[in-house]
């Protein structure tokens, strides 16, 4: 098939479960783009696991030509590493502690900043589990993208999908500011003087009484992709920080 050469275990999984639950048709090429899937209604999917940035020329040409766009990013709400020997026999099989949200995956929207306010990009975070595969080397060594900043003692073999739970889903104006804490939300919608600006402090602080931990160090990046999709506002300087209300 077009296009499936370097296509990861857990994105031809997710390519298939969408397809099934979109009545979708996979691997179509629209214009001069090879989109993931294509729905009935000519919605344009595209399943991006990681560097949701890399769509942006994508999104935009797509979007420009009149269709509708989404974007599924998974979410990893737990992660279990099998590692093998060189042999193939199992080394250890551990659950990693570390755990993703929908606050921790707001960085990769940030390259799709210009278009999340439009009504015709949907984005959708399934939260999911996976099972990742490594296996021991013979001796340390670099990754195949010379990304590591040490040589480790092992190797990644792939990641299969072993389910998928509760899913976010973010599309225009209103979903995304529903990002913000309920009550600093309300407070800001205020009409004129009953107006309440807000600041990244006010916002942990939010978080915390909402005990919200995991959204609550993500603050200042919420914030950041708010203002640049034009949906608030910085009013003033305060302190040691702005402050914004909502457009």
């Amino acid at each position: 098939m077009i296009n499936t050469l370097n296509e990861s275990q857990l994105h031809k999984a997710l390519k298939t479960f969408y397809a099934v639950q979109f009545c979708a048709q996979e691997e179509v090429q629209v214009e001069r783009w090879i989109c993931d899937l294509v729905c009935p209604d000519g919605t344009v999917v595209e399943i991006q696991t990681k560097n949701v940035g890399a769509l942006k020329q994508k999104v935009q040409g797509l979007l420009t030509c009149g269709r509708r766009v989404t974007i599924v990013h998974p979410i990893i709400k737990e992660k279990i590493i099998e590692t093998r020997g060189p042999d193939g026999g199992l080394v250890s099989r551990r659950k990693s502690p570390k755990k993703e949200s929908l606050y921790t995956e707001l960085r990769e929207f940030t390259g799709l900043k210009d278009f999340l306010a439009s009504k015709k990009l949907c984005v959708i975070c399934p939260e999911i589990s996976i099972e990742e595969k490594r296996i021991v080397l013979d001796q340390a060594s670099q990754s195949k993208n010379g990304r590591r900043r040490f040589k480790k003692t092992w190797q990644k073999e792939g990641k299969a999908l072993l389910t998928i739970g509760t899913s976010h889903k973010l599309c225009g104006k209103k979903d995304w500011l529903g990002l913000l804490p309920k009550e600093v939300l309300q407070a800001s919608k205020g009409r004129g003087k009953n107006s309440e600006p807000f600041s990244a402090a006010t916002i942990r602080e939010a978080f915390l009484a909402q005990k919200n931990r995991a959204a609550a160090p993500h603050a200042n990046i919420l914030l950041w992709l708010l203002r640049e999709a034009d949906l608030i506002v910085r009013v003033t300087h305060k302190g040691r920080g702005y402050w914004y209300l909502i457009k």
